[in-house]
């Protein structure tokens, strides 16, 4: 079963805008930084209800809490079924930009507090780190996502994540590179298009 919810909810303790079962849904989960997201088919009668940056909540075999994935404009619909893609909330972090920060001899935890409390806009975030390792970067309009990938190389750490609640540990397991399927080796139910390379906010520069 999934849930679907607005685009600004954090509550998914209710029942959401609707409760699918959807007929197909599959889990990517690489390690890291390196993508999270599910593919989803439905029957077309929720049509409705899916809506680029809406929220579709599932349970995954990964985490205790429910998991929400951001709904991409990747949407397609035949006249029997709809499907999609999202990503997981985690990567709302490429919405987020660094203008001129830098970070100085701090270890994990602050450092990733650091620049948290600098982008253009509020961060959504909650950060927790057992990183001991002192480094500095410095970041000059780059997304919090990029600001993320390098502290993840420099101050030698991976990154995982509880819907809005992310840790930058030393270990948490290894990628096996498994996918996870739904009817198959997921029990339960809980999608993907790829916005990396499309301008959502412009930053001027003087010249």
């Amino acid at each position: 079963m999934m849930k679907i919810f607005n685009a600004n909810d954090r509550d998914f303790s209710t029942a959401g805008n609707v409760i699918i079962e959807a007929t197909k849904c599959r889990e990517f989960k690489k390690k890291s930084l390196n993508g999270w997201y599910i593919e989803v088919e439905m029957p077309i009668k929720y049509k409705e209800y899916i809506e680029k940056d809406k929220l579709c909540v599932i349970k995954t075999k990964s985490k205790l809490n429910p998991q929400a994935f951001r709904i991409s404009d990747d949407i397609k619909c035949t006249n029997r079924k709809i499907s999609f893609t999202a990503n997981h909330v985690m990567f709302d972090s490429m919405n987020y930009l660094l203008l001129d920060v830098r970070p100085t001899n701090l270890n994990g935890i602050n450092a990733l507090n650091y620049i948290n409390e600098r982008t253009d806009n509020i961060s959504p975030f909650i950060m927790f780190s057992n990183i001991e390792n002192i480094n500095t970067a410095y970041f000059i309009r780059k997304s919090l996502f990029e600001a993320w990938e390098t502290i993840e190389e420099r101050w030698n750490g991976v990154f995982d994540a509880d819907n809005w609640n992310i840790s930058f540990l030393q270990n948490i397991g290894h990628d096996n590179g498994e996918t996870i399927i739904y009817g198959k080796n997921m029990q339960s139910m809980e999608i993907y298009e790829d916005w990396s390379n499309v301008v959502t906010k412009i930053c001027p520069v003087r010249i």
